[in-house]
């Protein structure tokens, strides 16, 4: 039997899914409507960031970290 991955090896691959296919063809895709397969189903980016919300126990109205101040 092969074992299971654990949840976060399974977000974070369906991320890399998606991230992938929103590069795909030479122009970038809107993330949040592409699709990837866990959890037994097609799940969108919508889906994917709530999940991921949930195992990081974030708060779904966290804004996300600030980017570093770019140097000169």
């Amino acid at each position: 039997m092969t074992p299971q991955p654990d949840r976060k090896t399974v977000l974070l691959r369906a991320a890399y899914d998606i991230l992938t296919r929103a590069g795909e063809d030479g122009y970038v895709k809107d993330a949040l409507s592409l699709l990837a397969f866990y959890d037994e189903a097609n799940c969108d980016g919508f889906c994917l960031r709530e999940d991921i919300a949930i195992e990081l126990d974030i708060d779904e109205l966290t804004p996300p970290i600030p980017l570093a101040e770019e140097e000169s």
